[in-house]
């Protein structure tokens, strides 16, 4: 095992974590550790765990439920030819009493950072993604409130100052509303740190990285010390060095793996459902993933239908073809982004845009 700070250090103060949401692609990522531009670690993706289990991100289960399920992938990710390390995406950080048990599982499986968003959670299922729109509709906590959630949970925060502020039509509005924004997350961003926060990850939906170079260029002349983590999904053409030079130490890749199973696994499910259109017409939940799309939910449904279930040839066929594309599709993804010298586009082609994860993820398909 291999911590965050610890990988840090090997790799010159900047490293990359590339999304996983099960066993498959977990290992994807630590098969390719001889690569000379591999990944250094993982992140645990609330999104794209989310949509494996078929329900929408909007904390209908709770981080400590997410971190138990990701233990099932323990044996996959360690031990490893070259260590890796790993990072929690822990949402809201859930329940303040629930704190002190998902630190210890996350322990337990080898995670050595959890990233705690500061969105005011009124309850469970009251969640707005980051990258949604209607983020601006979702208000920041409290920030005493929330430095007593960092103390509870001695890890990092997420500043969603950019992510809460809603568009202006007016231009100067616009330019008022975003340089608030700055001052409100960069006094977030000493608040926290002083609370105990280990990193702080500033994030923004913006397709342009203006807003958080700004930032990371105001906190690093405040404090040359702390941990900058970024997430840049919208702004992924952005060149990773100009982040780096601002002051980033973790490129988070958040959901790419996902969208590369979903993309590469719709042929075959096409194909399948054309050959045999009654495959799921007993299975409403399989059927539920087909219509809207959540193929990383229906690969995971149909092998633990397969492990209990009689044989179905159509079903076994296309379970076979499935996971042979998914992993190949993860591959692909995987050895495109290594070598990129952006921030994540350069497996676009093989890969579903975000915004489509997005609807995808807002449909429930499953009971889980």
């Amino acid at each position: 095992m291999l911590s965050v700070r610890s990988a840090l250090r090997k790799s010159s103060g900047a490293i990359r974590l590339l999304e996983a949401h099960d066993r498959s692609s977990t290992k994807v990522i630590r098969e390719r550790n001889s690569s000379k531009d591999c990944f250094e670690g993982i992140w645990i993706s609330g999104l794209t765990q989310t949509t494996y289990l078929g329900i929408p991100d909007t904390e209908i289960v709770s981080p400590l439920y997410r971190a138990i399920l990701q233990a099932t992938n323990i044996k996959t990710l360690w031990p490893s030819d070259r260590p890796i390390c790993a990072a929690f995406d822990a949402d809201s950080g859930g329940l303040i009493s629930d704190i002190p048990a998902l630190v210890a599982v996350l322990v337990t499986i080898g995670v050595s950072m959890a990233v705690i968003e500061d969105k005011e959670l009124t309850a469970p299922g009251k969640k707005v993604n980051s990258l949604l729109t209607a983020n601006g509709s979702q208000t920041q906590a409290n920030p005493a409130d929330f430095c007593k959630t960092i103390q509870t949970f001695k890890s990092s925060a997420q500043i969603e100052s950019f992510n809460v502020r809603i568009v202006k039509d007016d231009l100067i509005e616009e330019a008022a509303s975003i340089k608030a924004s700055l001052e409100d997350a960069l006094s977030r961003a000493e608040m926290y740190t002083k609370a105990g926060a280990d990193a702080i990850m500033i994030h923004s939906k913006s397709s342009s990285p203006t807003e958080v170079l700004d930032f990371l260029k105001r906190f690093r002349e405040r404090d040359q010390v702390t941990p900058l983590v970024v997430v840049p999904t919208t702004y992924a053409t952005t060149p990773r060095k100009s982040l780096v030079d601002a002051g980033a130490n973790v490129i988070i890749y958040a959901n790419h793996l996902m969208r590369a199973k979903i993309h590469t696994m719709e042929e075959v499910v096409n194909w399948g459902m054309h050959r045999a259109p009654d495959m799921f017409a007993n299975d409403k939940e399989a059927a539920a993933c087909v219509e809207a799309k959540n193929y990383g939910c229906l690969l995971r449904i149909l092998l633990d239908r397969d492990r209990v279930d009689e044989k179905n040839w159509k079903i076994e066929h296309l379970i076979q073809q499935a996971k042979q594309q998914a992993a190949m599709g993860m591959r692909t993804a995987v050895m495109m982004l290594e070598g990129g010298t952006q921030s994540g586009c350069e497996a676009d082609e093989f890969m579903i845009d975000v915004e489509e994860l997005l609807k995808i993820n807002a449909i429930r398909v499953s009971s889980a």
